[in-house]
């Protein structure tokens, strides 16, 4: 684990690496400068940040601190963010030395962290302290690395001590479906039926139907009754992902379910009473379509009386060594193949890459790996292009260049231009989505039409 010393009195950047790379990183902070020269006395640091930009003082001033920080971790490298057109740093020329004019996106200041630790994040470096070591958990078949999905599995066991709805919120491939059948496991109903049910991928008008049921005759082609989940499920739980799609009349029968335990069959008129626990899920931002008026305000509050949020995966990145090692052990076992080991380069090409398709994505690639695979080890060339791309655009500060062939389709080149943005921006599809000039809810369209997660 990269051990990283912070200067800084607002604690801002702290609170970044600790957020974006938890368990990859331990991070130390302190207010002044005197206060670091300390630390450095007793400790041993690999990288060294000092936002300088919100120090009031002269650039003399500033490189003479500078000055005294490599004096004191001569083998440390050392970042100075300095404010905009200031020319503090500018005269040092030390190759352990970065200086970086703000403002900073926080997306670039992750990439610079990385990029200026001695060592790939995940490595073996020294032996750590025991209580540094992070062990995989895992949990209903959900592996846990990091501390934000050991709180998810936290928030999974308070979520089947009790009996209500639940909320779980994440970016596709996140597994969402797997924290909804461990609450299930876990609760009161686990002997009961568990039904899961996909409503992104029917067609609007078959929701209330596939959901309620429906009478003989209630539409063309409805020619015997038929139960809906809710009915086969009773006693049980209800899992209802991608909930967003729901169409508004169908939103108002679901309300009734959770206000009244009662449902109507799409056609019928007589009211069937209902037990069960409802679980919803959506990678969407519900709270935004409710201000859009785009989901009913009563349903979302109702829904949202337990909320679990799934981190995406490139903000656990301790997790994808461990879960490439378990899906290798799983598919080589499933294929009759020999392959038991990983090579260095192909686990620092999966850390790089910033998994727009998060944990479903990991899955799928080490899959495919591993049906190619003749030997014993997993290496580069059997990783799709597109992973080994970061690599060759390892300079996040630049912008991945495009060029297509004439005669290419115009479906091939919007992917591939979709692909190329989610790398640019480390998967961040809210930032992709506003480059690319369209809403979140078109580019999710557009990576679930081109199977890119």
């Amino acid at each position: 684990m990269a051990r990283v010393l912070v200067i800084e009195k607002e604690g801002r950047t702290r609170a970044l690496l600790q957020c974006q790379l938890a368990g990859d990183v331990k991070v130390k902070s302190v207010e002044r400068i005197e206060a670091a020269l300390e630390k450095l006395a007793n400790h041993k640091f690999d990288l060294i940040i000092w936002n300088a930009a919100t120090v009031p003082k002269a650039a003399a001033e500033i490189n003479a601190k500078i000055l005294r920080l490599t004096e004191q971790a001569p083998d440390t490298r050392t970042i100075v963010l300095i404010g905009e057109g200031d020319t503090a740093g500018q005269s040092f020329f030390c190759r352990d030395l970065c200086v970086k004019e703000q403002p900073i996106a926080d997306e670039e200041l992750v990439s610079l962290v990385e990029n200026h630790l001695p060592f790939e994040l995940g490595e073996e470096v020294s032996q750590p302290h025991a209580s540094e070591i992070s062990l995989p958990i895992e949990f209903e078949g959900i592996i846990a690395v990091s501390l934000p999905m050991r709180a998810v599995i936290r928030r999974i066991v308070d979520a089947a001590t009790v009996d209500i709805p639940v909320l779980i919120t994440g970016e596709t491939g996140t597994g969402k479906d797997l924290i909804a059948a461990a609450i299930h496991k876990r609760s009161g109903r686990a002997s009961r039926p568990y039904i899961a049910v996909n409503t992104g991928a029917m067609a609007p008008e078959l929701i209330a139907s596939e959901i309620f049921g429906h009478e003989r005759g209630a539409f063309t082609g409805a020619q015997d009754a038929r139960a809906g989940i809710f009915e086969q499920a009773d006693g049980g739980t209800v899992f209802l992902d991608e909930i967003a799609t729901m169409d508004e009349k169908t939103q108002i029968s679901l309300l009734r379910v959770l206000e009244e335990k009662t449902f109507r069959r799409v056609g019928g008129v007589r009211n069937i009473a209902t037990d069960v626990r409802i679980i919803a899920a959506t990678n969407e931002n519900l709270e935004k379509k409710v201000a859009e008026k785009r989901f009913r305000e009563d349903l979302f509050y109702r829904l949202n009386v337990f909320h679990i949020t799934v981190p995406p995966l490139r903000e656990r990145r301790a997790a994808i060594s461990v879960l490439t090692d378990h899906f290798l052990s799983r598919f080589a076992a499933v294929y009759h193949k020999n392959v038991d080991r990983v090579s260095p380069e192909t686990y620092r090409l999966l850390r790089k890459y910033p998994w727009p398709g998060n944990v479903r994505e990991l899955k799928n690639v080490i899959q495919t790996a591993i049906l190619m695979v003749e030997g014993r080890e997993l290496t580069p060339d059997f990783i799709p292009q597109r992973i080994r791309d970061v690599i060759n655009n390892s300079d996040h500060g630049k912008d991945f260049a495009c060029s297509f062939r004439i005669g290419t389709t115009l479906d091939s080149v919007e992917k591939e231009l979709i692909q190329k943005t989610l790398l640019r921006f480390r998967g961040n599809k809210k930032l992709a989505a506003h480059v690319l000039g369209i809403s979140r809810r078109a580019l999710y369209n557009k990576l679930k039409r081109h199977s890119l997660g």
